[in-house]
């Protein structure tokens, strides 16, 4: 009897150590499972903020394509901040030409109302010096720049840049002059000239009485502008052969159109176009092209001069409208200025550089769009 006691005791003791052994061990086990899930948990909550991440930034970049940054811009109001912690450079060809400057303010405007800092826009002034427009590239490029909008005359000299950015990765948005390789933002400078040199036809045979009534046509010319230049001169001409014929072809022989050669600032036009009227003195009824205002304020200088001003015998044709072209029409100076319309550039550019900066497509040609201005119809384009 007392042996089975002591074998049922023994097997109680044996249970109940069993017990104890065993109930840490499930301690442990229910301790681990909840860690796991505990963990497992976090890694998808973590999961989810990426997705919703990535998810976020594909959204941004599908809103921010250049399409939309237009719109964007044209109606003065950006969705978000697109260009926040980015940067931009400009590189100005000549900041004190009043074109270039309503370009400048332009670009600053639109990057403001970007969200960008005036620190990350960094504005450069070439000063229509090749040397310096090559420092200003090394400079923005030092500074990482994500865009470089460009503005320049040297067609060889942007070539090189072009080299030179695609080697360290830098984009080129090119205004005003063609960059191989990248897009371009400016005028269509056959199709502007083209359309002044037509609006003139229509002039000289209305005002005029037609071509037999026209003494001389002048075209200022600016050989070392390269193919920018020549189509802005030459635009307006074959306008004019396609009207008169042979007679307005500067290649031909007794033609009634003379080439200026003449850099297109207000004083060296002057210059040069006073050497060409003592050449014609009996010319009385006369028809110039300029290739900018500053050219058609020269002209009128040097006619003035010479005491053969008279704005109803002088048809003065310009291109670009800034802010002296708008003078210049008010005071019946230049009948009509072919408008590029500057003080609008930055609503191209900065949308194509967002673009670019948030991994979308630029177009490969964004042209403004151009328009006579006259007297007549300054005020629609710009009320006072």
């Amino acid at each position: 009897m007392n042996k089975v006691k002591m074998a049922a005791i023994l097997l109680i003791v044996i249970a109940f150590v069993t017990t104890i052994a065993v109930l840490p061990g499930c301690g442990e086990a229910v301790i681990i499972e909840e860690t796991t899930a505990a963990e497992t948990t976090a890694a998808e909550t973590t999961a989810a903020e990426t997705t919703a991440a990535e998810t976020t930034a594909e959204n941004l970049k599908d809103l921010y394509t250049y399409e939309n940054l237009r719109e964007m811009a044209l109606a003065g109001q950006y969705e978000g901040e697109p260009a926040k912690d980015h940067i931009l450079a400009f590189n100005n060809v000549l900041a004190s030409f009043p074109f270039c400057q309503s370009v400048e303010q332009n670009i600053k405007d639109q990057w403001a109302l970007a969200g960008g800092t005036a620190e990350n826009l960094i504005l450069l002034d070439m000063n229509a010096d090749i040397l310096k427009s090559i420092e200003n590239f090394e400079f923005a490029a030092s500074k990482n720049a994500e865009v470089y909008a460009q503005m320049h005359y040297d067609l060889r000299v942007v070539s090189q840049l072009a080299i030179r950015a695609e080697s360290i990765g830098m984009y080129i948005i090119a205004v005003d002059q063609p960059v191989p390789g990248f897009p371009f933002m400016g005028v269509d400078n056959y199709g502007a000239s083209r359309l002044t040199g037509e609006w003139a036809a229509d002039q000289i045979e209305a005002i005029y009485g037609g071509w037999d009534n026209i003494d001389r046509v002048f075209a200022a010319y600016q050989p070392e502008g390269g193919p920018v230049m020549e189509l802005r001169t030459f635009g307006a001409i074959d306008a004019l052969i396609g009207r008169f014929g042979e007679t307005a072809d500067p290649k031909v022989e007794g033609s009634k159109t003379v080439l200026v050669d003449t850099i297109s600032t207000t004083e060296q036009t002057q210059k040069d176009f006073a050497d060409v009227l003592s050449a014609y003195p009996d010319d009385e009824v006369v028809v110039c092209f300029n290739v900018n205002d500053q050219g058609a304020a020269g002209m009128q200088a040097a006619a003035e001069i010479a005491g053969r001003w008279d704005s109803d015998n002088f048809l003065m044709l310009a291109q670009g409208l800034d802010d002296l072209g708008k003078q210049l029409i008010k005071n019946d100076v230049v009948d009509g200025d072919c408008a590029y319309f500057p003080e609008l550039y930055g609503t191209y550019i900065v949308p194509a550089a967002l673009a670019y900066m948030w991994g979308n497509p630029v177009p490969g040609f964004m042209y403004v769009d151009n328009a006579i201005v006259t007297k007549d119809n300054i005020g629609e384009y710009y009320p006072e």
